[in-house]
């Protein structure tokens, strides 16, 4: 029986998993500097190095997703827990830039099974909306901890053994944590009647036809196209103001740890407090993520204006706190939102919207954006790739607008149904 009381042990294991998880993502960005070096890429080219995991995340979540009511969810996240980790040590004895591609898409495949059913796995314990979103901040800590260690481990550990040894070390702890799973307990949950449980093409519409749930997305899609640009550059960008890249990657991994923690655990609680006695949950929950995101523009923009490291990094810190503050509101609000029985499915659907057009396209179009600069305006390297990075802080105000647009429908739906 689930209910509003959170379950920590499985919390916190759940959220140890989600460490690893964003650690293995980040270790490329971590190490694209000497990637670019030794196998002669273009920006373009680096770009598509931290957009070739999304290939498979995205084909893959929504697969996995719709498998959601069919198959033992443990089962689910430990095979994909398994796959991954191996496909990262893989992906450390690629010889070539295709090798490596190719490796880092089947990562993706294995990172799919957790991403796409965590939160409605969740639910499924702590039905309450409030709890819910509380347990969603301690979660969703792992985005950042986990990145900031794959900066960090990633970037030091590849100054003084090599970028190939990262990735095999990476390897073992995902070949042990799966063994926690014969201790969660099995879960109890209605499934869908035969002849009831709907096909993949009308779970696609049901999500499409719900407009605050298509508006959330959007906004979602549009964030994490700015925080995946700047995640796959900023390494370089910060070694062009004058430092060396294994300490940029350091000290944007600290900066990235401790805001992040106080972002996605303090944002949460906070908005949890704040909407705990309103008629509108959702509509407070959108409004919060909406107002945080739009705080931290031009803090943003204002980084990647500054000539200096110092500078870069404080702009970053305010930054990174305001945008990282909504995000278990607004899983909490795609959770919220999903259609009945749909709720991983729903976020499976999520996953590929925002990888695809977030993840794999704002890599590949910042850095194309910073090559076009390069070759038509006559710019030094470092200006170029400075002034690419500012599509990101454009990409955050329009999430910020259209969050603000869903949180105005969500309010006259409201009105309309008399419901939360």
């Amino acid at each position: 029986m689930s209910s509003g009381k959170l379950p920590y042990r499985l919390i916190a294991f759940l959220t140890l998993i989600n460490i690893l998880n964003f650690f293995d993502r980040y270790i490329v960005q971590a190490v694209e500097p000497l990637l670019k070096s030794e196998f002669g890429l273009t920006n373009q080219q680096s770009g598509l190095l931290g957009a070739a995991f999304v290939v498979g995340y995205t084909i893959f979540s929504p697969i996995f997703g719709f498998f959601d009511n069919r198959v033992d969810r443990r089962v689910l996240m430990a095979v994909g827990l398994v796959a991954w980790s191996l496909c990262t040590g893989i992906t450390g004895l690629a010889s070539g830039f295709i090798f490596f591609i190719i490796a880092r898409m089947f990562v993706g495949v294995g990172e799919a099974s957790f991403g796409a059913i965590v939160p409605s796995f969740l639910k499924g314990r702590v039905q309450d909306m409030v709890s819910l979103n509380s347990a969603l901040s301690i979660f969703y800590v792992a985005i950042p901890v986990g990145s900031a260690l794959g900066y960090i481990a990633g970037g030091q550990l590849a100054a003084t053994w090599g970028w190939r040894e990262v990735f095999l070390l990476a390897t073992i702890p995902g070949l042990i944590l799966p063994l926690g799973f014969f201790f969660v307990a099995r879960e109890e949950r209605a499934k869908f009647q035969e002849g009831s449980r709907p096909s993949f093409w009308k779970g696609i519409t049901a999500i499409c036809s719900a407009r605050v749930l298509r508006l959330s997305i959007l906004g979602y899609v549009l964030q994490t196209f700015a925080l995946n640009g700047v995640a796959m550059f900023v390494v370089r960008h910060v070694a062009n103001l004058g430092m060396a890249p294994e300490d940029a990657a350091k000290y944007f991994g600290y900066n990235l740890a401790v805001t992040g923690f106080i972002g996605a655990l303090g944002g949460g609680q906070l908005a949890s407090r704040m909407v705990k006695r309103s008629t509108m949950q959702v509509r407070g929950l959108l409004l919060f993520v909406a107002l945080s995101t739009l705080l931290g523009v031009p803090f943003l923009s204002g980084a990647f204006l500054s000539s200096s490291a110092v500078v870069f990094f404080v702009l970053c810190f305010v930054a990174q706190i305001t945008i990282f503050a909504g995000t278990a509101p607004l899983n909490s609000v795609l959770v919220a939102r999903a259609p009945g029985g749909l709720e991983a499915f729903t976020q499976g659907m999520t996953i590929f919207a925002i990888q695809l057009f977030g993840s794999a396209l704002a890599p590949v179009l910042i850095g194309w954006f910073a090559d076009l600069l390069l070759d038509t305006m006559g710019l030094s390297e470092a200006r170029a790739l400075a002034l690419g990075l500012q599509v990101s802080s454009i990409a955050m105000l329009l999430a910020g607008l259209v969050w603000l647009r869903a949180a105005r429908l969500e309010r006259q739906e409201f009105s309309v149904s008399g419901m939360n």
